[in-house]
């Protein structure tokens, strides 16, 4: 028996041996091990679909062993190229025709950085302008010193076009009443809902809007391929038309497939024949590092609550949850290493209450000694606004869509569809007001007065700590809000916001406002921090097969909720929030 059990456990042993000995190899050898560098190369950027502020955990676009590179991620590798002598340039696929602007600009940034010290960066087109409601891929294309587009490929770059669907005339006959109110006219989330097409104040802040981030985009591409703005706004109103006419025009430089874009790549390379992605980049140990002093970066993205992060049936990707980002905000001031901390807003809003703490969150991380500056991300809007307002500084890009300082609170009501199907809905309670957010039962005359006097409290209180972080008089805060939705610029002209730029310029703000000096390099380092790579690839295999850490989850497909939520339907839509805008933000 003895003998038996040494023998079982020497197997056992040996069993254990060989298996910790092929994971050491299969990590060394395999789809996780760096790739060693060459001393000259290209790097290769693929922005036919834009990172997004959160990294992806998508199993199905590679992101089992490689996670996909979130925004900053793509910013600070860029940075780092940039300063890295083998890296002699810069390739990149263009392709997404719908991301949002700033994120447009935070890259535009990156690249005009890389490219001023010295570097070349070529990209490559199928096509420009997609369904020609946007230019999101030919804004970025800008930026570039050379772009290639395919001959078959056309340039359908039309100007920018927002469409709303308006639901009340169905609504009606369906017998379905919309209940509740907004503060004030600019307030157009529920509008879908309640109008039957755009109000004045509604259409008046929409084109604003709609001029503004194109009246940018203009400035900016005709800048970059010196064309007069008056020409480029012709030459936009004469598309769509073809390759060779883009060509002749200026707007493109060459036409040709990938392979002739490669071979121009190589031509400005020299002896360079090394094409490098971003994740083997990524994964270098010999890239320049980032080290020094250490600035907190916070996220909040995503539509802001209260609570656990499980979007359900019809949720959102991403969340902003209140108790998440006040804690990494609690973490960040005391931890003694961080000199101050930047917190990137991406959100339309959510909760008032959950937005409301976040800001509590800010001003409690300024009073124990740590500067903070927001940057803003594509949509810092009605409480990703609130979040961001107790801020040291505000740091927008110009493309950021902003302020949207109003609340609404609406529900459906279908008695009347009831009646029409022949059910009856009786309601018993207790305490006159019970039931009164019924969708079977309308309130009575008393209880839309509470409503009304709810939405005025809510409206009174986010105005106000508007007026006292901002130190605005009525009338300035007064044309700040309303409801209105503004630009980064038109935000900045209107005091809600401090700087136009990008991350770049708030970590140096955050540098500055920690008294350390410009030039000295600093570490960004993430709160919360990074989960470990390795309980990365378990989640996602334990997902893959349909275990969840968090417990079962049933969600709709993507493509059902963004077709819901371009008509206001989303898992949480909260009563501080902009409505989506595609394609300016989904």
């Amino acid at each position: 028996m003895r003998r038996f059990i040494v023998g079982l456990l020497a197997t056992v042993g040996t069993v254990t041996l060989l298996a910790i000995t092929g994971v050491v190899v299969f990590l060394v050898t395999g789809p996780l091990a760096p790739r060693q560098l060459p001393a000259s190369m290209v790097l290769s950027l693929d922005l036919r679909q834009l990172p997004t502020e959160n990294p992806s955990g998508n199993l199905l676009s590679g992101g089992l062993w490689r996670d996909q590179r979130d925004l900053t991620d793509t910013l600070q590798l860029l940075w780092q190229a940039a300063e890295d002598p083998r890296v002699v340039g810069l390739y990149v696929e263009i392709g997404d025709d719908a991301a949002g602007l700033a994120r447009v600009q935070e890259l535009r940034q990156a690249i005009t950085r890389f490219r001023g010290k010295g570097k070349f960066a070529i990209g490559f087109a199928e096509g420009l302008g997609g369904n020609g409601d946007h230019f999101a891929d030919y804004y970025l294309a800008s930026a570039l010193d050379r772009i290639w587009l395919q001959p078959s490929g056309g340039f359908t770059v039309l100007g920018l076009a927002v469409e709303t669907p308006f639901l009340r005339n169905g609504l009606d006959k369906l017998g379905v009443r919309i209940e509740g109110g907004k503060r004030w006219e600019y307030k157009s989330a529920p509008d879908s809902f309640t109008e039957n097409g755009y109000t004045p104040a509604a259409r008046e802040n929409l084109q604003q809007l709609i001029d503004g981030l194109y009246g940018q985009f203009i400035e900016d591409v005709a800048r970059e391929r010196k064309i007069a703005p008056a020409r480029l706004r012709q030459l936009i109103d004469a598309a769509p038309f073809e390759a060779d006419r883009a060509l002749k025009e200026g707007l493109v430089d060459k036409l040709g497939y990938r392979a002739d874009a490669m071979d121009d790549v190589w031509q400005r390379a020299g002896a360079t024949h090394d094409l490098i992605d971003l994740e083997d980049y990524a994964n270098d140990d010999k890239r320049p590092r980032s080290s020094g002093d250490v600035i907190a970066l916070v996220r909040a993205t995503g539509t802001i609550t209260s609570g656990s992060g499980d979007g359900g049936l019809l949720g959102d990707d991403s969340q902003a949850t209140a108790e998440d980002v006040v804690d990494a905000l609690e973490s960040a001031a005391q931890s003694k290493d961080v000199k101050a901390i930047v917190l990137r807003i991406d959100s339309p809003g959510g909760t008032y209450p959950a937005a409301d703490a976040m800001a509590d969150g800010v001003a409690r991380a300024r009073a124990a000694g740590k500067p903070v500056i927001v940057s803003m991300g594509d949509v810092a809007a009605s409480g990703g606004y609130l979040a961001a307002v107790r801020a040291d500084v505000i740091v927008a890009q110009p493309a950021t869509i902003t302020g949207s300082i109003g609340v609404f609170g609406v529900w459906p009501v279908a008695s009347e569809l009831l009646d029409k199907l022949g059910v009856r809905m009786q309601r018993l309670g207790t305490g006159a007001n019970a039931g009164m957010y019924s969708t079977f039962q309308p309130p009575s005359a008393p209880q839309r007065l509470a409503i009304s006097r709810e939405l005025d409290a809510v409206y009174a209180d986010f105005t106000r700590q508007v007026g006292e972080a901002r130190k605005l008089d009525a009338g300035r805060l007064d044309a700040a809000a309303r409801g209105r939705v503004f630009t980064g610029v038109d935000a900045r002209n209107a005091g809600l916001v401090d700087e136009l730029g990008g991350l770049q310029l708030a970590l140096s703000i955050a540098k500055t406002k920690a008294g350390l000096d410009d030039a000295r390099p600093i570490r960004v380092r993430r709160f919360p921090a990074e989960e470990d790579r390795f309980h990365k690839i378990v989640d996602r295999v334990m997902r893959l097969v349909g275990v969840d850490a968090r417990g079962p989850t049933i969600r709709a497909p993507r493509e059902i909720r963004e077709t819901l939520a371009r008509f206001g339907v989303a898992g949480h839509p909260g009563n501080v929030r902009l409505p989506p805008l595609p394609p300016l933000w989904k």
